[in-house]
């Protein structure tokens, strides 16, 4: 991440919103809509774990996601193979919960910066792709608490993203809510679908280019790449 992304997200976890409540009403530039479709009575936070507790140890991508299916039905007909370029083409794990660092010494500041918060224990999935010749990370991200799952993954986003500091915070504070889908702001490169879940959790998909792409293919951001995210979204079953 560039260093003015690293200081918008310092920024962020000082002011407690990395892992706090965040505003998901109003749509953003990159657009949104209804109807991700998954039927959020049939995913909780414990199942989605223990789908990721039981996979082997080299596994296909997780919870019915088929990339080839969700850009076909957006007009994309590409191939798609799994990629390995980071080592593995799927990638999951179950982050244990991390304590809130101790307050700074010295005066305690009032308000929201006062409070720093923890993390809580959650689940990242990370699915490695190429689609034609262009690489396609997707990643799935569930925490067993409210509005926390795109904020876990913002210092990603602000890399994928080519995000400023301002996106950055934007990209914080103005998610989409669950059954929607919207992309970044600037380039539109990363998109973003959130999926409710059975009881107190949260759940987000996160579709990209990946960090390593200085100039994204066009026909995976914007407008095609937010119905992606919310395709894939769509596609989520146990």
């Amino acid at each position: 991440m560039t260093s003015d992304g690293k200081t918008a997200l310092a920024l962020l976890v000082s002011a407690g919103l990395l892992l706090g409540t965040a505003a998901c009403s109003s749509p953003a530039s990159g657009g949104s809509g209804s109807g991700a479709g998954t039927d959020g009575a049939k995913l909780s936070y414990a199942k989605l774990k223990s789908a990721v507790q039981g996979l082997g140890a080299d596994p296909s991508c997780p919870f019915g996601l088929d990339l080839a299916a969700a850009l076909k039905a957006g007009g994309i007909d590409r191939s798609v193979t799994p990629a390995s370029a980071t080592g593995k083409a799927v990638r999951a794990d179950v982050v244990p919960a991390e304590a809130a660092p101790p307050p700074p010494s010295g005066p305690k500041p009032s308000g929201p910066a006062g409070a720093l918060p923890g993390r809580p224990e959650n689940i990242q999935v990370w699915c490695s792709y190429t689609a034609g010749t262009s690489p396609v990370e997707i990643a799935v991200l569930a925490a067993p608490a409210e509005k926390v799952a795109v904020n876990l993954a913002l210092p990603y986003i602000g890399e994928a993203g080519g995000l400023t500091a301002d996106q950055l915070v934007t990209a914080s504070a103005d998610q989409p809510a669950p059954g929607e889908a919207r992309t970044t702001p600037g380039r539109a490169s990363v998109g973003i679908a959130r999926v409710a879940v059975a009881d107190k959790g949260d759940l987000a998909v996160v579709v990209s280019q990946g960090t390593e792409a200085v100039t994204p293919d066009a026909a995976l951001t914007g407008e095609p790449l937010r119905g992606l995210a919310q395709r894939l979204a769509a596609q989520l079953h146990l």
